[in-house]
């Protein structure tokens, strides 16, 4: 078990200087845990009270000796400081008030100054003015023409593109007459085609019918031979008809 009362005033003391350099103020429970930690011993609180008071004391004292020794090194510097400002700031406002005079006097005579040149500086502004306008008007007339231009160019458009559009269905309805045209000269190609052959094929009979009425003169065959050429001329007349009305719709 742990020690009582056997720890010296001057220990405890000496704790507590120990205690104020590491920036921990003495109190009892520090100094209590203070020897706790280094040897185990205990004592009452009123020995750490005790004692506590009596090295605040000192510490007050101490305090007071290293304030005076303090006071006695920095009043001097603080005596030659407040006479150096004191110098300084004189210097300053001297400065500045003669400052403040020639600014004053550079003032008024600004002011004379510009009295005298305003008259110079209204001249240029009003010319200045003229310039500007005058500039405004040519680029106001400039402006202008350019919208009369743009509006008759919109006009030229809209001429323009109904014309195409009038064009455009002209075009399309002479498309539409080439195409039926063509379907109608394909068709008359087919038709001559066919009679092309009907023409061989009664060419073919009526060669075979020469040769027979070559062989057999009788009346009969010579009526077929007669009707069969006949046929075989109305064909061929028909058939140069066609072609001529085709050759007339090419063209």
């Amino acid at each position: 078990m742990a020690r009582k009362a056997n720890i010296a005033r001057e220990e405890i003391h000496q704790a507590c200087w120990e205690l104020i350099e590491k920036n921990s103020f003495p109190n009892i429970p520090r100094l209590a845990d203070y020897f706790l930690q280094k040897d185990g011993r205990r004592c009452s609180n009123t020995t750490f009270l005790n004692a506590i008071t009596d090295w605040e004391e000192a510490y007050k004292e101490q305090q007071q000796h290293e304030l005076s020794e303090l006071s006695d090194v920095l009043l001097p510097v603080f005596k030659r400081f407040s006479r150096e400002v004191t110098q300084n700031l004189g210097q300053l406002l001297d400065e500045k008030s003669s400052e403040i005079e020639q600014h004053q006097i550079r003032k008024h005579e600004a002011t004379q100054s510009g009295y005298l040149s305003l008259s110079t500086a209204l001249v240029e502004l009003q010319s200045a003015h003229d310039s500007l306008t005058s500039e405004h008007k040519r680029i106001s007339n400039e402006a202008e023409a350019i919208k009369q231009k743009l509006t008759f160019s919109e006009q030229r458009y809209q001429e323009v593109m109904a014309q195409n559009a009038v064009l455009t269905s002209q075009i399309k309805q002479e498309q539409k007459e080439n195409t039926e045209l063509r379907i109608n000269l394909a068709q008359k190609e087919v038709d001559l085609a066919k009679q092309d052959n009907q023409v061989i094929r009664f060419t073919e009979e009526n060669t075979k019918l020469a040769a027979l009425l070559e062989k057999n003169q009788s009346t009969d065959e010579m009526k077929k031979w007669q009707e069969m050429t006949a046929k075989l001329d109305a064909l061929t007349l028909s058939v140069k008809t066609i072609q001529r009305k085709d050759s007339g719709t090419k063209q």
